[in-house]
C-alpha cells in the first residue's frame, strides 16, 4: 500500500496517511523555565491580581493563599510576575509525558532521601547502644531482698 495503484499518479501516494511525514527541522524539545519571575514591582499597578499583585493573571485564578488584604489595598507585598511562554509543540510533544524532565532534580531528591535515612539510622543505632547502657547499669545497681512478714512475703528494693 505504500506504492499509489497504477490508475492513479504514479510517482507518490495518492492518500495522506500514506505520505511520508517529515518533522520540522526547527522543532526543539523546550519547556517551561519552572519557576521564572520576570519583573519586581515596588507598588500596586492597575490591572494587576488584587490578591498578589502580579501582572500575568487576575484574583480568580490567583495561586496565591487568599490574602486578608489583598496587595490592592496594603500595597506591600507585591509578588513579581511570572514567565509566560507559549511553544509550538508538534503531536508528539504535546503527548510526550517526560517533556521538561531534568534528571538531575530527581538525583537531588534521591540525596536528600538518602541523607535523611542516614540520619535515622544513626539516630537508632545512638538510642539502641543508650537502652543497652541504661540497663546494664539498673541491673547492678538494683538489689532486691525478700522481706518476710507474717501478713505474706513481699519484696522490697534496696539502692
Amino acid at each position: 500500500m505504500s506504492s499509489a495503484p497504477w490508475y492513479l499518479n504514479a510517482e507518490r501516494p495518492s492518500l495522506k496517511h500514506q505520505r511520508k511525514w517529515k518533522s520540522d527541522p526547527n522543532y526543539t524539545k523546550s519547556w517551561y523555565d519552572r519557576g521564572a519571575k520576570i519583573f519586581q514591582a515596588e507598588k500596586y499597578r492597575k490591572g494587576a491580581c488584587e490578591n498578589c499583585g502580579a501582572m500575568t493573571h487576575d484574583a480568580k485564578s490567583c495561586m496565591e493563599r487568599p490574602r486578608k488584604k489583598g496587595a490592592k489595598w496594603t500595597n506591600m507585598h507585591i509578588a513579581p510576575d511570572e514567565k509566560i511562554e507559549t511553544f509550538e509543540l508538534d503531536y508528539d510533544g504535546k503527548r510526550d509525558r517526560w517533556n521538561g524532565y531534568d534528571a538531575s532534580t530527581y538525583a537531588r531528591v534521591i540525596e536528600r532521601y538518602e541523607a535523611r535515612d542516614e540520619a535515622r539510622r544513626k539516630y537508632l543505632k545512638e538510642q539502641q547502644l543508650k537502652k543497652v547502657d541504661e540497663s546494664k547499669q539498673m541491673d547492678f545497681a538494683k538489689v532486691e531482698k525478700r522481706v518476710r512478714t507474717t501478713g505474706g512475703g513481699s519484696t522490697g528494693t534496696v539502692r
